[in-house]
């Protein structure tokens, strides 16, 4: 199991119970509409946090045609995580490890249709 994943699966999870509690409580003060808004991003959220941790899961498995693919869903998955965990940079349990880092993502050229040379 990827140990850096699965933490930010954990921090995730406790931040989004905190989100989903304020949200439940501000409903009744009168932001309906925002409230509304902000269960249904926690809603969406959890369902991408179960989608990791069933990769996670299959990461586990003896069978290179399950293990496999999971293990490179996984790696697609871990800046998504990253980025959502970078809403709660603030906070104390957040890992300054778990920043964002955009140069990873940085297109390579190589691999441009612009950058390739078509004629003989």
């Amino acid at each position: 199991m990827d140990r850096d994943a699965a933490d930010l699966l954990s921090f995730l999870s406790a931040r989004l119970d905190e989100d989903d509690a304020a949200a439940r409580a501000a409903k009744g003060e009168g932001s309906g509409d925002l409230s509304a808004r902000v269960l249904a991003d926690v809603v969406a959220k959890r369902g991408l946090l179960r989608m990791v941790e069933c990769q996670q899961r299959n990461a586990g498995a003896e069978d290179f045609m399950v293990h496999g693919p999971a293990m490179v869903m996984l790696a697609a998955l871990k800046p998504v995580l990253r980025h959502l965990a970078s809403a709660y940079v603030d906070h104390p349990d957040f890992d300054p490890e778990w920043e964002p880092n955009e140069d990873e993502y940085e297109p390579d050229e190589r691999f441009s249709t612009r950058s390739r040379d078509y004629t003989v």
